[in-house]
Parts: structure tokens; sequence; C-alpha cells
């Protein structure tokens, strides 16, 4: 797997779902088997995901995001998990992120809990679509992404991240969400 430092990868904060597709595309054009990548959102129907370790918050403090995206990437003994927001190694192992990041599940409330979709980065890459709607009116203009917004070819079918998003779609290309600690099975 491909190690670096963050720094040398397109970074945007508040915007973690285009941080790791470009992030997948850059591996992928660099030589990293798509195959061997999965984009993977953290989610859950309230909304709700609490994560610790994050850069946004203090290093011991958990903090709650409506959603979490991070690149998950399998290959040979490597599973390792890159997230661009976590005070974390970048990239860490897939057990040890989990771990860490999450915690005892069934400890936390169930509005609390994360849970995770896998989304095979061929597919994210080539469908994922977002106008950035869910930004407007949360931060200023000058805080987005500094170039266009990610989409698919002409005629090729979208993923919007609202899909990827919503804890119950039953979109046949994303996959089920599953509870977090089941992404170990």
């Amino acid at each position: 797997m491909a190690n670096g430092q963050r720094e040398t990868f397109r970074y945007t904060p508040l915007f973690c779902e285009e941080n790791i597709w470009w992030l997948a595309h850059d591996l992928v054009k660099n030589g990293i088997d798509s195959g061997t990548l999965d984009v993977v959102f953290f989610i859950n129907p309230s909304a709700s995901v609490l994560l610790f370790h994050q850069r946004t918050a203090n290093p011991d403090a958990p903090i709650v995001w409506d959603y979490h995206v991070v690149l998950r990437a399998k290959a040979g003994d490597d599973d390792v998990i890159y997230d661009f927001d976590t005070h974390l190694p970048f990239p860490s192992s897939t057990t040890h992120y989990l771990s860490a990041t999450f915690g005892h599940q069934t400890s936390l409330p169930a509005g609390f809990r994360a849970w995770a979709r896998a989304i095979p980065a061929t597919e994210y890459l080539a469908h994922f679509y977002s106008d950035r709607s869910h930004m407007i009116d949360e931060i200023p203009a000058s805080d987005f992404p500094d170039y266009p917004i990610i989409q698919p070819n002409d005629g090729v079918s979208r993923i919007s991240l609202q899909s990827c998003r919503d804890a119950i779609s039953t979109e046949r290309t994303l996959g089920r969400a599953i509870p977090v600690g089941e992404l170990l099975k």
C-alpha cells in the first residue's frame, strides 16, 4: 500500500467525501489496483456518528459528525485506513483505526453508534457526484474546494452524496450499511 504524508494529497477541510475521491483517484493513477480499495462511509440513521481522534477536536475528546468518509486499502496482509481528519497515523491499520476511532460501540446510545457502508473505489470513482449543496449556508463560500465539483462522465449513472449518506438506502450499487464492528469480519 502507498504510504505518504497526508499533506502530499489534495485536501479541503469539511469535504471528506471529495478528499477521499481524490485520494483514491491519485492512488489508482499511481498504480494501486482500484480493486484493493473501498470508500467507507461512517453513517447512522440519526446522522450523529461519534468519533475519537479527529483533528478538529481535542485529542482525547470525541466529536460528532453527520457522516465521515475514509479510504480502506486491502492487499495481501495489509489492511489500512486513510483518514485525512484523524490524529492517528496516515494510514493506520484498520483494526487499530476502528478500535481507536469508534471504541466500544455497545456502550454508546444507539443514536451515536457508527454504521459502515463500503463502496468499491472503482464504482465510487466512476459514479460519485456531489453538488456541495449540503454545505451551502453552512460555511463561507471561500471555504469550498477551489476545483470543480466531482461528477461522472456524461451518460454514466450517478451515485449522489445523499445516497451514500442514507443509512437505510437499498440502492444496489452502494451495498448495505453494517455495524462498524462488522467491517473486520
